[in-house]
């Protein structure tokens, strides 16, 4: 690994959270069927659009910043 990469690399507490909160609430919902609708709300796109959710974002995505 070069020396440069190294500032890119995330640490590893915040892989470690980030894998806990993963299997605390992305595991179950995809186990139950996504039932509480978890997975629905954290989509932000689909089949190429935005999800309603997440229209607020067209006008970037759009380059119109």
């Amino acid at each position: 690994m070069a020396v440069d990469n190294l500032p890119c690399e995330l640490p590893a507490d915040a892989s470690e959270a980030f894998g806990e909160q993963l299997m605390q609430w992305a595991f179950p919902a995809w186990l139950n069927d996504d039932a509480d609708g978890t997975l629905a709300r954290a989509t932000v796109t689909e089949n190429g659009k935005l999800m309603p959710r997440f229209a607020y974002l067209q006008d970037y995505v759009a380059g119109k910043e």
